[in-house]
Order: structure tokens, then C-alpha cells, then sequence
């Protein structure tokens, strides 16, 4: 039977670890209301690769904690959300830039100062059933949260946070639908259409060029793509508008009516190959080939106006031409989220978005 004494030293030692233990959430105007957007959580219902880059302005109370812990909250729609389980492998480290500077290629996002040797935690979690919240705010409790317990604690000594989660989906235990929280910057760039398409695709308007406004900030990743023959080689072309279109007939190659070209100078042309659909259900639509370029990450870009227009040489055919634009404010949210399938060793690059992340530190 333990001595007073020692039930005494016992209880104080218990409360010390309790209060040793704290959190911060990330971003901290998030801590007790609910995030704008939602996404998925790696492994819930498939394969997923998710990199959050976390800028130092979120870090300030983690500088110089060890961090022990992550936890995801679900989000606020009004709907249950079904339990299940993950198999998930974490891992912190510093990033080489700021959120702003990210890379869709996962690994030169690790290759900061804190370069990692091994993942902080690797294992299977719990995704709780999760009831339908009472209210517009969830807060962090048992139901409403995926808890990740790091086996192998870490140190933050400043610079941005890259948590790198990959999840696989357990067979018999998905939850095909548990969205956590997101943070999300509401800015984009602008684009419109000028017309001049013509060939095979994009329906009756013969629109098959298009552009992700979202992509189009200054640290983002600008993402075109256009759909032409399966396994016929094509042409992006970016360049001025035009003030008149052009037929593409009147430089002598034997194009068809409607086919209009919008620039008036050639600054960069992009050889590409259409992908052959391997989706029955994909062929009325045609091959897709897709141009992705860093934007700088600097003032200098804001505003700055293009355009893009795609030549299908099968068929000698115009895309619909798009005058686009980089959005004319510097993103101010210092995260961003890399995601992509879990056995690629690139992903999309978001960096106006990033999970709600609580940690738990001493």
C-alpha cells in the first residue's frame, strides 16, 4: 500500500505532466470557430499524399517546443460523419521557403534545414463517427477529432513547417466522407474567353482550352489544359491578345472555318501530346495535355496579363483563346497544401489553403 508521502509525489508528478501539456492551433483564428472550406483527410477513403507548409507567423508559441502530437477537426456541416480507420505515416520538418515558395515535387519541400531521417509516427489511426455538430462551431473533443499521438516527439527552431502525411485506406474501415477543416484564402486570378475554337471538342462552343483562375497568384503554380486527339501532338501559345482575330487558313496551313487565332505575338509555345484516355467514359472528350509553370513569388507579377491558345495539329484546329490575369494582391494566409496520390512524387500546389491543425507540445 504506497505511503501518503509517496500518493502525494505521485499526484503532483501527474499534474506537472497535465499542465506540461499544451496546444496551439493553426491558424489561431480558427481555434474555437469554424474554418471557410473543407478537405479530405489523407487515408480516410483512399490513398492521399498531403503536405501543409505552415508558415513562422502561425509558429511564434511553438519556438523552441517539442511538438508531440497533431489533430485534425472535422468540419461544421450539418451532417454525421461515418467512423473508420487509416493507416497514416507523419513527418515534420523544416521547409527551404516560405509557403509561397512551394514545389508540387514533394521531396524539395523537405529539403530544408531539418531535412527528415525517418517519419515521426507511423501506424494506424482512429477516425471517430462523428455526430452532427449543434451549432456553427466544433470544438476539439473525442467525436470530433483524428487524433495522431507522434512516436518520435519534434523541436520547432523556427522557419516554415512542413507536416507531411501520407494515408492508406484500411479495406473494410473507409470514411468515405469525414472532411476536416481548411483554411482558405479567397483570392484568385481572372480570366476570360475570346473565343476563335473550332475542331472535334469542347461542344457546341468548341471551348476545350481552360485555365484554374485559383492558380493564378503570385507563389502559385498557373495550371492550363486542353483537351485534342488521343496521342496527337499539340501547341501551347502564350502570347498578347489580338485586337481581331486571325483564320488560322491565312497562314497557308488548310485549317477549317472557325478556326481564329487571338494572339498577336508568340512569347512562348509549349510542344505537347495530347494522353490517351484509358476511361471509356472519357473518350467523347478527347486526350487532355495540361502546361503548369511556377509563378514568381514577388510584387513584381501582380496583374500581370496573357494569353493562351492551343493548336491541335491532327486537325489542324484552334482552341478557344483565354486572356488571363495574376491576381492583383500578394496572398497574406502563410500556408499552403500539396496533395496528390500517395505513390506520386508530385502533387498539386495550393498555396492559399491549408489544414486546421491543432499540436500538442510541452
Amino acid at each position: 500500500m504506497p505511503q501518503p508521502a509517496n500518493i502525494i509525489v505521485a499526484t503532483c508528478l501527474m499534474f506537472a505532466s497535465l499542465a506540461a501539456q499544451n496546444h496551439v492551433v493553426v491558424p489561431q483564428a480558427y481555434a474555437t470557430a469554424d474554418a471557410p472550406a473543407y478537405g479530405w483527410v489523407a487515408g480516410a477513403s483512399r490513398d492521399v499524399r498531403q503536405q501543409t507548409l505552415i508558415g513562422a507567423s502561425h509558429l511564434a508559441p511553438l519556438l523552441g517546443k517539442t511538438i508531440n502530437s497533431i489533430a485534425l477537426r472535422r468540419h461544421a456541416a450539418a451532417e454525421e460523419y461515418l467512423g473508420g480507420k487509416a493507416d497514416i505515416a507523419v513527418t515534420l520538418s523544416i521547409a527551404p521557403g516560405s509557403p509561397l515558395d512551394c514545389s508540387t515535387v514533394f521531396a524539395t519541400n523537405t529539403t530544408g534545414p531539418t531535412s527528415p531521417a525517418a517519419p515521426h509516427f507511423t501506424g494506424q489511426v482512429d477516425i471517430p463517427l462523428s455526430p452532427t455538430p449543434g451549432g456553427a462551431t466544433v470544438p476539439w473533443t473525442t467525436a470530433n477529432v483524428i487524433q495522431i499521438p507522434l512516436t518520435t516527439s519534434f523541436t520547432y527552431t523556427g522557419g516554415t513547417l512542413c507536416v507531411d502525411i501520407t494515408g492508406a485506406a484500411v479495406v473494410g474501415h473507409n470514411a468515405n466522407w469525414w472532411m476536416a477543416d481548411l483554411a482558405l484564402e479567397d483570392i484568385s486570378g481572372d480570366s476570360h474567353n475570346l473565343g476563335g475554337g473550332c475542331g472535334m471538342y469542347g461542344g457546341v462552343s468548341k471551348e476545350w482550352s481552360h485555365v484554374a483562375e485559383r492558380s493564378l497568384i503570385a507563389g502559385g503554380h498557373a495550371r492550363f489544359f486542353a483537351n485534342g486527339t488521343p496521342g496527337a501532338p499539340g501547341l501551347a501559345a502564350f502570347g498578347n491578345a489580338a485586337p481581331i482575330s486571325i483564320p488560322l487558313s491565312l497562314t497557308g496551313l488548310p485549317a477549317g472555318p472557325g478556326c481564329n487565332i487571338w494572339l498577336s505575338s508568340l512569347d512562348v509555345l509549349i510542344p505537347l501530346t495530347f494522353s490517351v484516355p484509358t476511361d471509356p467514359i472519357e473518350f467523347p472528350f478527347g486526350g487532355e495535355a495540361e502546361v503548369t509553370f511556377k509563378v514568381p513569388n514577388s510584387p513584381t507579377i501582380l496583374g500581370i496579363t496573357m494569353t493562351t491558345q492551343w493548336i491541335d495539329w491532327a486537325q489542324l484546329a484552334t482552341s478557344n483563346a483565354i486572356e488571363w490575369s495574376i491576381a492583383p494582391s500578394m496572398p497574406t494566409i502563410d500556408m499552403a497544401l500539396i496533395e496528390g496520390a500517395a505513390g506520386d512524387s508530385s502533387g498539386l500546389a495550393a498555396p492559399y489553403m491549408g489544414h486546421v491543425m491543432r499540436f500538442g507540445y510541452e
